[in-house]
């Protein structure tokens, strides 16, 4: 939809920010708001040099709030699910995090749903607007099939009572509200896998193409820009949070490890064409059909030297500098390779494919170039559970 000459003068001041009660990515407590996505719209706003912070942002019922970003100019509504049905209703900035639609019903409830057919044997109750109604209806519900509500509090109380069978909701929102509510998370049992998405910001979609990219070009910078503790704020944000996940990619050792020998035949015929390739990002120093698959590397003093997927990294030294649990990792892979020659190691990080902080494990080797210096070789891969 184009926009007017007026709406291109606007600026970030000029928006509505509109979130709802939505734990651990939204929510108030003790009177302040606070959560991940709170916490990094602060960051962009500072990335982008916005005298802002989250006393502008407004609390409201998620259904009135969604409306609201709908239908008013200069309004943003976090945290939404990026859906197919959603992507022309909205301009999108993102990915902040994972999200995991599922259904929710108590522990000693004998319900059995094998297949999607089954969901409608059941009463299963949902907020208005979220995303959990658009992944029933995927799956052959109809609005009439629901019992929907605008708040969770009536549906914990359904759900409790008897009143319906299971809701519909994001895993971890759902348990953390139920926890709130006074009752143990226990006593309830994830029956039913809906979906998976990722959370991003909603603009209303008369919004500006430059705004939203400058919104964009700011949260990349939250993202990927190492602090002087060796960890991005996006990193610091989700460790506060939320619980490393294990990825279900499904890379080999045999994919890691060739790609790491590739790279030690080539710098040892010329280190500097190898490492302009690797900084530029060229395949297959970073895999075009896996952007998870890439190079990166350090010399003896744990300087960056090459990083296909991060060019904010490069030329930076991280020695004494830990992932977001505080292991310093990069100093054991540059003191492993300078030992053993090659070897693997653990730790914590986020990825250039899906948002959200994973196990990762990485494999390095030591490598004299045709210049004379040795260098680390590194190229990693995320955990599975």
């Amino acid at each position: 939809m184009p926009c007017s000459a007026s709406d291109q003068n606007i600026s970030a001041k000029d928006f509505t920010y509109i979130t709802e009660q939505h734990p651990p990515n939204n929510f108030q407590d003790g009177g302040k708001l606070q959560g991940i996505t709170v916490d990094i719209l602060e960051k962009i706003w500072e990335n982008m040099n916005i005298s802002m912070n989250r006393s502008a942002i407004e609390l409201l019922p998620w259904t009135e709030g969604y409306q609201r970003a709908l239908k008013e100019k200069n309004t943003v509504i976090f945290s939404t699910t990026r859906l197919p049905q959603r992507e022309k209703l909205f301009k999108w900035v993102g990915p902040i995090e994972p999200v995991r639609g599922v259904l929710l019903t108590k522990s000693d409830n004998s319900l059995i749903i094998q297949a999607d057919s089954d969901l409608k044997k059941y009463k299963i109750g949902t907020i208005k607007d979220d995303m959990a109604v658009q992944m029933l209806l995927d799956r052959g519900l109809k609005k009439d099939d629901l019992i929907l509500e605008t708040a969770a509090k009536p549906i914990i109380e359904m759900l409790q009572n008897g009143t319906i069978e299971a809701w519909a909701y994001n895993e971890v929102t759902g348990l953390w509200l139920i926890r709130n509510a006074g009752l143990n998370p226990d006593d309830f049992k994830i029956a039913y896998v809906l979906g998976q998405g990722e959370d991003y910001y909603a603009f209303n979609i008369n919004t500006p193409d430059s705004l939203v990219q400058s919104f964009q070009q700011a949260l990349y910078h939250v993202k990927n820009d190492k602090s002087k503790e060796g960890v991005s704020d996006y990193e610091r944000i989700l460790y506060k949070y939320l619980p490393v996940g294990y990825s279900a990619d499904n890379m080999t050792d045999s994919q890691v490890t060739g790609l790491v020998n590739l790279t030690a035949e080539e710098i040892k015929k010329n280190a500097s064409d190898t490492i302009e390739k690797i900084n530029a990002g060229d395949d297959p120093y970073k895999n075009k059909s896996n952007p998870k698959l890439y190079e990166f590397v350090y010399d003896i003093d744990v300087n960056v030297v090459a990083h296909a997927d991060n060019p904010l990294m490069i030329g930076k030294n991280f020695k004494g500098k830990g992932d977001v649990s505080g292991k310093k990792f990069r100093d054991e892979i540059v003191a492993g390779a300078l030992k053993n020659g090659t070897g693997w190691e653990d730790y914590i990080y986020s990825s250039p494919a899906e948002s959200g902080l994973y196990h990762k494990t990485a494999y390095y080797k030591l490598a004299k170039g045709n210049d004379g210096k040795d260098y680390i070789l590194c190229s990693g891969k995320y955990k599975s559970k």
